[in-house]
């Protein structure tokens, strides 16, 4: 594969796996916007038949190599392994990429060398979290991009429960992060999260010289997206933003009728989730639970609503966003908190009250 890449000149348009062999059709880079309008389907990463690829090859003149594979990829799992790394040398469309940020507060007016310390800080309660979801048996494929003062992070999988590995492994990071911040100010950083979903294109770009590694980054509407939110959050504050999305794992079929998820639905799923980490270990301390929550007003004895933010972002435009606060609770220990309270948040945006039976069942995509 990395001969046909050649380097980043040319990328991998469509293929299939055909008995012992992988079947390859590649394009050059430079006809990926005219892809883009004619083949749409090219840009979804995911396999053709043999027949279908052949005959979209044909029709946009596309090179196809055959590439002998073996039959060790016939459990579902090498098959699963293999489709992840010839992904990398794809070009992949989604309407429905997840994307995080963490990023570090007051960033720039530290010393260098306590920038570098508290990126590495930061790196090491991502790599932290990471381990405990691979821990679990997730198949989370981890894309991870310095922001300049953080660092953006996606699942390379796609679908609901590859978005909800994704949302739960930040909560982690940010449950490690603070914990250990109470241990020892000094070291670990103060830090604000977003995250959504939005369309974004993933891609790979390759770095030549003697040790030459490839780059895997996404653009779009989503990267937008979680920037707006992140410049938006307050210090120690979570926000997610307000979506929609279908429930279906891999990409959805145009004119399917899907369940919707919302960020409030999510969230649920989310909290289901990350009960699987009860008992956790984060860095030095164990975690007994971790619980998410939507904040909102009181509206009786212990019961709140869910409000939704509503943060100007042009003149003309506003963008929603909840509040996220997150429980951590240790045995034996009071339960520490990250996130901020929604009485600390009532001067910073209008709110509107969230109903769960106002908001949309069904997912159906247009093309």
């Amino acid at each position: 594969m990395v001969e046909l890449w050649r380097e980043g000149a040319w990328f991998l348009a469509g293929w299939t796996l055909d008995k012992d062999d992988l079947v390859v059709a590649m394009a050059p880079i430079a006809d990926l916007p005219h892809l883009a309008e004619t083949e749409p389907a090219l840009l979804r990463g995911d396999p053709l038949d043999a027949k279908a690829l052949i005959k979209v090859a044909q029709r946009a003149n596309l090179r196809v190599d055959s590439i002998p594979a073996g039959g060790w990829w016939g459990t579902a799992q090498m098959k699963s392994a293999l489709t992840q790394s010839v992904q990398r040398y794809a070009i992949r469309r989604s309407p429905f990429h997840a994307m995080g940020r963490i990023e570090i507060d007051g960033f720039a007016g530290l010393p260098t060398a306590e920038q570098i310390a508290q990126l590495a800080t930061l790196s090491y309660s991502i790599n932290v979290a990471a381990r405990r979801i691979a821990d679990l048996g997730s198949e989370i494929d981890l894309g991870r991009a310095a922001s300049g003062t953080g660092y953006r992070l996606w699942n390379r999988r796609q679908g609901y429960r590859a978005d909800i590995d994704l949302f739960c492994l930040i909560a982690l990071a940010l449950a490690e992060n603070g914990l250990a911040r109470a241990r020892d100010a000094r070291t670990a950083p103060v830090v604000k999260a977003a995250f959504t979903v939005g369309a974004g294109w993933e891609f790979s770009l390759p770095r030549g010289g003697a040790s030459p590694v490839i780059h895997n980054d996404v653009l779009g509407e989503v990267g937008d997206l979680v920037t707006q939110l992140v410049d938006a959050a307050l210090p120690r504050q979570i926000l997610i933003g307000s979506f929609d999305r279908p429930m279906v794992d891999g990409p959805p079929a145009f004119g399917h009728i899907y369940r919707n998820l919302d960020a409030p639905r999510f969230m649920g799923l989310a909290q289901r989730r990350l009960q699987d980490f009860d008992n956790v270990l984060l860095g030095t301390e164990k975690v007994s639970s971790l619980k998410l929550y939507l904040t909102g007003d009181e509206i009786g004895p212990g019961t709140f609503d869910i409000k939704a933010f509503r943060y100007p972002i042009r003149a003309d435009a506003t963008m929603e966003a909840f509040n996220v606060k997150l429980n951590i609770h240790r045995p034996d220990q009071t339960p520490f908190f990250f996130g901020l309270q929604h009485r600390d948040l009532l001067a910073v945006a209008p709110t509107r009250a969230y109903y769960a039976e106002n908001s949309a069942r069904e997912f159906v995509l247009k093309e």
